[in-house]
């Protein structure tokens, strides 16, 4: 999970293929843990 602009975030795959790192595969596992961890930040960030 990054923050590719102020106030807009990829998670997982989308991530790296935002910053040009190699993706790891369609793990789905991994999909929905990064789908709730940058949930959480924007719950975070919205208060």
């Amino acid at each position: 999970v990054k923050e590719a602009f102020p106030n807009v975030y990829v998670a997982g795959m989308a991530a790296n293929a935002t910053f040009g790192s190699y993706r790891m595969g369609p793990i789905f596992g991994g999909m929905l843990l990064s789908g709730k961890k940058v949930a959480d930040i924007l719950a975070d960030r919205l208060g």
